[in-house]
């Protein structure tokens, strides 16, 4: 009898209740949920901040807004970047917005910037370009972007 009291009694201390492990489940889970909560946060703020800025139709219809900028931008940014923002004599703008953040693009359009291929100059005394650059930037994003292909842009 004392060997069947020996297993009786190593059968209860190696056997796991069942609301042990529930219990144990349960943070696991909240985990998985406060990750997966997050995991969305991050991408949120991963998304670009883009989304609103531009909206295009028809691959050349665009908002009012950025139709604006297209304007302004074909007035006093064409002549040395290009008509598609594709560069010239200045760099290629369609590209550059895929990698400087929209202060810099600010930054450079108030300041100007010599480089490697030249200088451009400060737009800061220029209201048009300055009271515009929101859209300026709208519409150059939206080239960027690929919104937009290497056509006359439209007004929705």
């Amino acid at each position: 009898m004392a060997a069947t009291e020996e297993v009786d009694a190593t059968q209860e201390e190696t056997a796991v209740p069942e609301v042990a492990a529930t219990q144990e489940e349960t943070p696991a889970t909240e985990v998985e949920a406060a990750t997966q909560e997050e995991t969305k946060a991050a991408e949120v703020a991963k998304a670009p901040a883009t989304e609103g800025l531009y909206s295009v139709v028809d691959g050349n219809k665009l908002d009012e807004h950025s139709y604006n900028g297209f304007k302004q931008y074909r007035n006093w940014c064409a002549r040395c970047h290009g008509t598609y923002g594709q560069g010239m004599v200045g760099p290629n703008l369609a590209d550059s917005l895929n990698v400087i953040s929209k202060e810099q693009f600010y930054d450079t359009v108030e300041n100007g910037k010599s480089g490697r291929i030249g200088s451009m100059p400060s737009w800061n005394a220029n209201p048009q370009v300055m009271e515009n650059r929101d859209q300026i930037y709208a519409y150059l994003k939206a080239r960027s972007d690929g919104a937009i292909g290497e056509v006359k842009p439209k007004k929705q």
